[in-house]
């Protein structure tokens, strides 16, 4: 069984693939699995696991051993037979393309939730609460999902600013400091879109978050705080269902917990 946690988009040692490989063949044994056993059994070391659990994002083996438990669950609750870039086609009659387009939602919902660390969350709310100012950079369709979040947490005396509105990104990026926050949302394509941006702002030292499916260690890792969504939709699709879906969950989960500080202090 393929497993979600394990993106494509990240470059792997040839030791770590074998590891991969091993886990995914052997998904029965994961519940009583140390990290020793698997150095063993897959032929590799404790030092690869611990790298790779590294790379993935997590603490250490036992982190990742109870994520490929949710990820298992997950898969056994989940329609795999969904297609998240083309979810109907023009001759299904309107009855499959409501269940379709449901089965869209629910199954990137499960994926969501299993995939999303609260921790995260709650640490990118604090950011927004702390920090001078927050700039948010997104485009196209995130930019209009951006602009849903910055009208919600307005009402709440929080004031974000969506950067890229009128292309003033990089102006913006050149004044910003070390009081203020940056908060990156794209699908896949922030490395190349803001590259410039990210770089100017690591020198400047000032705290930068990125809320993507592209975990590309060479900038991902590098965030303050990254936030992964499952990768589940291609360049080319019907539109951005299933993305924007996602990025209205992760953005609706720390307004929800910017509601919950303002409410309680």
């Amino acid at each position: 069984m393929k497993l979600n946690i394990f993106s494509n988009q990240i470059d792997f040692t040839t030791s770590e693939k074998v590891v991969i490989s091993y886990l995914e063949n052997h998904l029965n044994e994961i519940d009583g699995l140390t990290i020793t056993d698997l150095a063993k059994k897959s032929l590799t070391s404790n030092a690869t696991i611990i790298r790779l659990s590294h790379k993935l994002g997590y603490d250490g083996f036992k982190d990742l051993k109870v994520n490929i438990i949710k990820n298992i669950e997950t898969n056994r609750f989940t329609n795999n037979q969904v297609d998240f870039s083309f979810p109907f086609s023009p001759i299904d009659d309107l009855n499959t393309i409501k269940n379709s387009m449901t089965d869209l939602y629910l199954n990137g919902l499960t994926l969501l939730r299993n995939k999303i660390k609260m921790s995260d969350i709650k640490k990118v709310a604090n950011l927004i609460l702390t920090s001078k100012n927050t700039f948010i950079f997104a485009n196209g369709d995130t930019g209009i999902t951006s602009k849903s979040f910055i009208n919600k947490v307005n009402k709440l005396n929080v004031y974000p600013i969506l950067a890229t509105e009128n292309g003033e990104e990089n102006n913006i990026t050149t004044r910003m400091n070390e009081h203020d926050l940056a908060i990156f949302i794209s699908y896949d394509k922030y490395a190349s879109r803001y590259n410039e941006e990210i770089e100017i702002l690591k020198k400047k030292h000032v705290n930068f978050i990125i809320i993507t499916a592209n975990t590309d260690p060479a900038v991902f890792a590098q965030a303050t705080v990254g936030i992964a969504i499952p990768n589940e939709e291609k360049s080319n699709k019907v539109a951005t269902f299933y993305s924007q879906f996602a990025f209205h969950f992760v953005l609706n989960l720390i307004f929800s917990v910017l509601y919950q500080a303002k409410m309680l202090n």
